[in-house]
């Protein structure tokens, strides 16, 4: 589909099935350490190698590896969506990480996100991290945080130049909206359907004149759970896929591309495949509420 402007879209597709949230033992909630650190080994500095580590990098339209490797990203949700993200931020030189996540590894996640026996009841920011840690080719620094993003926002700093942000409750993503326009830095939102099958991204810019979450999608509703229903790893590591190149580009600019910021995906091919810009739009109740 060639790229077009993008008016608002029906509230069918990106959202799950509202339901009651499920509820963890209280004593889950107490952690020891709520925030940890892991530290990743640069390769490059343990012996001599045919190539450079990214020399597959060469040539591709508007990589600079210098921005990434230097870049301070946020992930907000380590679940699916982000879990697969963060895999490939790391493996492609992204040295500075942090993820937030309060929810507990359960055994249904291990399917389709980055945990292992061991990380079952525990929380997945920081047990993501610690996963990651050995992907981080380049070294670098992976924090885990296990505390909902609003806690995190007020009792860490966060030093971050992008969010990018992979949850599945309305809440979260439209704080992540605020914070991260209050901070005048981009964030890459995903979602998928609540079948599984279909995914969005979308890229919200650094500037309070670019539009938002919710100039895409009017009828986010911010008070209900929408815990997904049905998710695959394939659906993962395809909207994954389509997440970290609107955060490279976010990151390292455009080049000769046409830009744009939303992009819709179908695994099934049933649905026709939307890419180009959504505007801002007028009276939204985020964009004009701030």
């Amino acid at each position: 589909m060639n790229k077009q402007e993008i008016d608002p879209y029906e509230n069918e597709l990106g959202l799950c099935h509202v339901q009651e949230a499920p509820t963890f033992p209280t004593e889950w909630w107490v952690l020891d350490k709520p925030l940890e650190t892991f530290e990743g080994e640069d390769i490059s500095e343990a012996g001599t190698f045919e190539v450079d580590l990214f020399a597959r990098h060469d040539g591709i339209p508007a990589h600079r590896q210098e921005m990434l490797d230097n870049s301070r990203t946020v992930l907000v949700g380590g679940g699916g969506l982000n879990g697969a993200a963060g895999l490939a931020l790391v493996r492609s030189g992204a040295r500075h990480l942090t993820i937030i996540d309060p929810d507990r590894a359960e055994l249904s996640n291990l399917s389709r996100q980055f945990f292992f026996k061991e990380d079952l009841g525990l929380p997945k920011g920081i047990r993501l991290a610690k996963n990651l840690r050995s992907h981080a080719f380049l070294g670098g620094t992976i924090t885990g945080i296990g505390v909902p993003f609003e806690v995190a926002v007020d009792d860490y700093p966060l030093p971050a130049d992008i969010f990018v942000v992979g949850v599945d409750n309305n809440l979260c993503r439209l704080k992540a909206v605020i914070e991260a326009r209050r901070r005048r830095i981009p964030a890459v939102f995903s979602m998928l359907s609540s079948d599984g099958m279909r995914g969005r991204v979308f890229l919200q810019g650094p500037s309070p004149l670019d539009p938002c979450l919710w100039c895409a999608l009017p009828d986010l509703d911010p008070i209900a759970s929408m815990p997904c229903v049905s998710a695959i790893i394939s659906a993962c590591f395809m909207v994954a896929a389509h997440t970290v190149f609107l955060v490279h580009r976010a990151v390292m600019g455009w080049g000769g591309m046409e830009p744009f910021n939303w992009r819709e995906l179908d695994l099934t091919g049933s649905s026709t495949e939307r890419i180009g810009r959504v505007e801002k739009r007028k009276g939204c109740s985020v964009c004009y509420g701030l």
